[in-house]
């Protein structure tokens, strides 16, 4: 068997090898604590627009190739823009608490939230719907803007 010897050079250049590597990942290291403030504020005025009875408040925080599973049901953007309008147009109140809000930092451009919403919705004809269930958003965030990419909700009975 042979000893081998590294060269003597070997350990500092490994050393600064390291060193670069761990600058770059540091560098590049999202910073969940402002992705999670953001999106917060994001889901908090999506919140806002749902119990105004807002619809243009809620097309304004999804991009335009948004799409969602609602039920079972593939919606697109389109359907729920104008989808929205109308269905609050027909509403008294939407009422709606939205608890166990977790927010998931994937990268500096992307997040999931999710929570659990319990709603009472009050038609104009008075006709009262409630319901509850999980409630998953896929944040994206184009020139410092986030909005919603891709939904998904399922209702059942309160």
């Amino acid at each position: 068997m042979m000893n081998f010897k590294p060269p003597s050079y070997l350990p500092i250049s490994l050393l600064l090898l390291l060193t670069n590597c761990q600058q770059q990942v540091a560098s590049t290291e999202m910073d969940t604590t402002a992705i999670i403030e953001q999106v917060t504020l994001q889901v908090n005025a999506f919140h806002a627009a749902d119990t105004s009875l807002d619809a243009q408040g809620v097309a304004d925080l999804l991009w335009p190739e948004f799409s969602m599973l609602a039920d079972g049901n593939r919606v697109s953007y389109e359907e729920v823009r104008t989808g929205s309008q109308a269905f609050m147009a027909s509403l008294e109140t939407f009422h709606t608490e939205w608890a166990d809000l977790k927010i998931i930092p994937l990268s500096d451009h992307h997040a999931i939230s999710s929570f659990i919403f319990t709603d009472s919705i009050v038609a104009k004809d008075g006709t009262l719907t409630q319901a509850r269930g999980p409630n998953t958003f896929v944040w994206e965030k184009r020139e410092e803007v986030w909005k919603v990419i891709y939904a998904d909700a399922d209702h059942y009975p309160k």
